[in-house]
């Protein structure tokens, strides 16, 4: 999805509790858009690393079925 408008960043920012100034939305969309544009045209997967806590969480669950990681 190459479709970054000021209303989805402001929705983004909202959800992680962050306060943008008046503007910011309008300025990060246009700052992001031709990043986003080219990784969608060239099919980028960017990996996502897990974070620690999830990690724990992820190796207990395996812990208590048996299943080794």
């Amino acid at each position: 999805m190459a479709d970054v408008t000021a209303e989805r960043v402001a929705m983004m920012a909202k959800a992680a509790r962050i306060t943008l100034p008046e503007g910011s939305s309008e300025r990060i969309a246009k700052a992001v858009t031709p990043v986003v544009a080219r990784m969608a045209q060239d099919d980028i997967a960017i990996a996502l690393e897990v974070e620690p806590a999830t990690y724990t969480m992820i190796a207990r669950r395996g812990a208590k079925s048996g299943a080794k990681p």
